[in-house]
């Protein structure tokens, strides 16, 4: 199971998605939210795998 951790522009964590069964499927909703998420004020996310605890990689939603 995977889910977004959503970080605002201090670093401090705000929340989290729902959880996806794959990474894969994951990806594919943030390909489709991450627009309304940068304009709800997130501007981190971070990828966590729920079942060993790690986090996968985390990026910034500011345009470059």
């Amino acid at each position: 199971m995977f889910t977004w951790a959503l970080f605002d522009a201090e670093g401090v964590e705000t929340g989290t998605t729902e959880a996806f069964p794959s990474q894969a499927d994951a990806e594919a909703w943030f390909g489709g939210n991450w627009e309304a998420l940068a304009q709800g004020g997130t501007a981190d996310v971070a990828l966590r795998d729920l079942e060993d605890g790690t986090e996968q990689y985390k990026m910034s939603l500011a345009a470059e």
